[in-house]
């Protein structure tokens, strides 16, 4: 057993709690931890922002997951967004996955003169049927393609 006498006269205090509150100090010492892994796992695997789209508009970055219905237009945001000094373009890497849940048709239109797969626009006409999109900093591509 180490002897903190010495250091209780400079102000230190020993480096375990006390038996009394040795409990409570275990506790304190999870929730950090737990903390520490929750945020963790928020970088890795952030939650995904769903919303659901019944009429025709464009998307913004915050979009990550669509739930369309209706016969609609969905205009993507810009590929490349911002481009930092280095050249590194913002958007490039953004993912979007679009669903149609209803009977309608979605079409998803490129910003711009921006295509998706080399085409101006695609769409979704079977209910339940999905496609995940990437950008790739000048257009957008698709990744997978979801069938019912």
């Amino acid at each position: 057993m180490v002897d903190y006498s010495k250091f209780r006269e400079l102000g230190y205090y020993q480096l375990e709690p006390p038996d009394e509150y040795r409990r409570t100090y275990i506790s304190d010492e999870f929730n950090k931890i737990s903390f520490a892994i929750q945020a963790l796992v928020n970088e890795y695997y952030p939650a995904k922002n769903a919303r659901v789209v019944t009429v025709s508009e464009a998307l913004t970055i915050i979009d990550d997951v669509i739930l369309a219905s209706g016969d609609i237009t969905i205009t993507l945001y810009d590929a490349a967004g911002f481009t930092d000094p280095n050249g590194v373009k913002d958007n490039a890497g953004r993912r979007i996955t679009i669903k149609n849940t209803g009977s309608g048709t979605i079409v998803i239109d490129g910003s711009g003169s921006q295509t998706i797969d080399g085409s101006a626009t695609v769409s979704i006409s079977t209910q339940y049927n999905a496609l995940e999109l990437i950008s790739d900093g000048s257009n957008w591509h698709i990744i997978s393609e979801y069938s019912v």
